[in-house]
């Protein structure tokens, strides 16, 4: 099996593209139990058991042999340690992704009354809702079930011809060709590898680490914001985002993650696109009038496939090296005069998203399995290199964890 990674392809020179969940579970457990659900659940999503490999002219692709069963690489380890501690550690630690580590998984507290686990995923095992169905398969193994294998499910750029472009990108379609046709004619273009990727990890968390804060949304205010919303006419994530533009005071570009998956399939794989909006809160007005603007632009934006979709199509016309040297240039361990100023213009340097916002709403997945409840889960989104504050919203039965990542100079 060899499946063309194109859509998510900027994603894997990115040196800071890992997805954390971490849970609590509340009921007995064991060790022995909590390995064999972690190797059952890996076993049974087909994306988990690839590898990736980089051809010569930069193409990368999801590879498995034919009927072979190799030995998994992502792996759970028990680790009684403080949760961000372990995550510290192992954001400077780049998943191996040509041997097929994917996932890592730390369960970091442990005692008769239940556990905590931390999840890790690097972005091309798959989106936030990815991961969040790899847990409830998870749980459900752990709970004693028998799952059944699922396939991966990517988006393929399809059809990259001019004409097709058009459609989907418009005249905007010519600028990543303007680069390209740069690129090659660059004196420093070459095709970069897995070293070239090692280097860059080193060389960009050398003196920076993540900063992360959690915050628990009560159920009454939950519900308070929710009633606010329904008679506004407006979405919760409107409604942050409008809190966000009135505490930062100026005008921001924030970008959103969008669910993709148009037949609503429950598959691992990257499955997402974005679209973005600017605003500058209006202090003369209200909060419901500034919010119900943040709604209008939103709807603009995801009422129009073309827009929807923009970022998925535009970024496959890249040459897939030079979608790796932009990356290089953010973690400052390559620069050339090609991908310093395409980076520049794309938000790879210090003009990104004032904020990016991942809301994966209420998570449709139980909270209780047999005998056991995830009665804490919390999702904190990667901080991407075109971003600065990351914002992660998640509702599991009548818990809500707002987090905020960003990254720092080390002090």
């Amino acid at each position: 099996m060899k499946v063309a990674i194109e859509t998510e392809r900027q994603d894997l020179f990115d040196i800071s593209i890992v997805i954390a969940m971490r849970i609590h579970i509340s009921g007995r457990v064991s060790e022995t139990a909590i390995e064999k659900a972690f190797e059952t659940a890996v076993a049974s999503h087909e994306i988990l058991n690839t590898r990736v490999v980089l051809e010569d002219d930069g193409r990368a692709f999801y590879y498995k042999e034919d009927g072979k069963i190799s030995e998994s690489k992502n792996e759970i380890t028990f680790e009684y340690n403080d949760w961000m501690d372990i995550l510290h550690r192992e954001e400077k630690i780049r998943m191996r992704l040509e041997d097929g580590q994917f996932m890592k998984a730390f369960v970091y507290e442990m005692d008769d009354s239940g556990c905590g686990i931390l999840f890790l995923m690097h972005h091309l095992g798959g989106d936030g809702k990815s991961m969040v169905y790899f847990i409830e398969t998870f749980m459900r193994c752990l709970d004693g079930e028998t799952v059944e294998p699922v396939e991966m499910r990517t988006i393929p750029a399809g059809d990259m011809s001019d004409e097709a472009l058009k459609d989907k990108v418009g005249p905007l379609m010519l600028l990543p060709k303007l680069y390209n046709k740069r690129w090659r004619a660059d004196e420093k273009h070459k095709i970069f590898n897995f070293n070239d990727l090692d280097d860059a990890f080193e060389c960009y968390w050398e003196d920076k680490s993540s900063e992360i804060d959690e915050y628990v949304i009560t159920p009454k205010m939950v519900s308070k914001i929710m009633d606010r919303c329904h008679r506004w006419g407006i979405g919760f994530t409107a409604y942050i985002s409008t809190s966000f533009l009135r505490f930062m005071g100026r005008r921001l570009e924030i970008g959103y993650a969008v669910d993709a998956r148009e037949d609503g399939n429950r598959c691992m794989g990257n499955q997402a696109t974005g679209i973005s909006l600017k605003y500058a809160y209006n202090y003369d007005k209200s909060f419901e009038w500034n919010a119900k603007k943040v709604q209008k632009l939103m709807d603009k934006k995801l009422e129009d496939e073309e827009a929807r979709n923009f970022v998925l199509y535009f970024m496959s016309i890249f040459d897939p090296s030079l979608e790796d040297a932009i990356n290089l240039e953010h973690a400052k361990s390559f620069t050339s005069k090609t991908s310093k100023k395409i980076s520049g213009i794309l938000g790879y340097g210090k003009k990104c998203n004032d904020l990016s916002i991942t809301n994966l709403t209420k998570l449709d997945i139980p909270d209780t399995y047999g005998d056991l409840k995830v009665d804490y889960f919390s999702f904190i989104p990667p901080v991407i290199s075109y971003g600065r504050n990351i914002i992660g919203l998640s509702t599991l039965g009548d818990c809500t964890i707002m987090t905020i990542h960003r990254i720092n100079a080390a002090s």
